[in-house]
């Protein structure tokens, strides 16, 4: 049975559970994740600005969201997997205010913990949040011009494995055009740091040797030019 319930759209099935993980695509082309085996997923809502989707088993329910993030749009897919910056705490109550399964109108949201997985290809953003009446686990992904984002909570109040699954899953339909841009970029960038650090290499070192102080006489011997003329030693009695 669900442990919550929709407030929209309740009753759209667009995938049912199968004996083995499945990839989930959304038809509008803004998020692509895997269902875990045995979950049902269903529509959260109007489509139109954002993908919504409930995913859900006896004891877990998870929302999976594709946002387009226009702040973003101009960005490199290199800046994107180099995103690796926490998010602030008010960047994640901004996300986790959607679900309002998990956080009523008027509550705010608290990171507990939080880290950034950057052991694959493209960061994970993971989160430990504090609702009212529950513990929710968060993720997001950046690309550009679009996040993906996924909260989940369990009756028991534990993070399932299946979180993970989905959160690692998390991805995006131009997934492989950008994964290929990003390393180009990212050999180009390389590419030039190491040309600038060949060039400072090959750059003369200034020099450290100072000029002596030129005598009256314009000999740098320290000795006065009448000390050196025979004359004035004459003079002297020399």
């Amino acid at each position: 049975m669900r442990i919550l319930a929709l407030a929209a759209a309740v009753g759209v099935a667009l995938s049912v559970g199968v004996a083995q993980a499945e990839q989930w695509n959304d038809p509008n082309g803004r998020v692509t994740f895997d269902k875990p085996s045995g979950w049902q997923a269903e529509a959260a809502g109007p489509q139109t600005a954002q993908t919504a989707v409930l995913l859900f088993n006896a004891s877990n329910d998870c929302y999976v969201f594709g946002v387009a993030n226009p702040n973003t749009a101009s960005s490199s897919a290199d800046a994107a997997r180099n995103t690796t910056t926490p998010l602030s705490p008010d960047a994640w109550a901004t996300a986790a205010n959607a679900v309002r399964d998990f956080f009523p109108a008027g509550s705010s949201p608290q990171v507990v913990t939080q880290t950034v997985d950057t052991s694959g290809f493209w960061p994970v953003q993971r989160a430990q949040l504090q609702a009212p009446s529950r513990t929710v686990f968060g993720a997001v992904q950046v690309r550009p011009g679009v996040e993906m984002r996924a909260f989940c909570s369990s009756t028991s109040g534990s993070e399932s494995a299946a979180f993970a699954q989905i959160f690692n899953s998390l991805g995006h339909p131009n997934d492989a055009t950008w994964q290929s841009q990003a390393s180009q970029q990212m050999s180009e960038r390389d590419a030039r740091a190491a040309a600038a650090a060949a060039q400072a290499a090959a750059q003369p070192e200034p020099s450290t040797t100072q000029a002596q102080p030129t005598d009256p006489d314009g000999v740098n011997d320290g000795v006065e030019r009448s000390s050196r003329d025979p004359r004035a030693r004459r003079r002297r009695g020399d």
